[in-house]
């Protein structure tokens, strides 16, 4: 399956690289963000893996990235990651927010 990261998506990672580049440098931020994307095609490749969130949405599914949850949808031979988020946030009220 193909990846698509949709502008949350972006967002997200925008901001994640935001924060940890303010704090620590870019070149750890970049690491992070690295890290997170690393999986990505894990997921295009065995969309199953993650863990369904009917609390969410229906069809979405998260997979575990350290800190981070990326939140994603199976769609007609496309996976779309939604969302990027720290596990500490209200992920439910994240996503309405979005």
């Amino acid at each position: 399956m193909k990846i698509r990261v949709i502008k949350t998506a972006r967002h997200d990672l925008d901001a994640i690289y935001d924060y940890w580049a303010e704090r620590c440098g870019p070149e750890i931020a970049r690491s992070l963000i690295y890290s997170i994307t690393g999986l990505f095609p894990l997921i295009a490749e065995y969309p199953d893996v993650g863990r369904i969130c009917p609390r969410i949405s229906a069809g979405v599914r998260v997979f575990l990235a350290s800190k981070y949850l990326i939140y994603y949808r199976k769609e007609r031979g496309v996976v779309k990651i939604l969302h990027i988020l720290h596990g500490a946030r209200d992920q439910a009220s994240a996503f309405k927010n979005n």
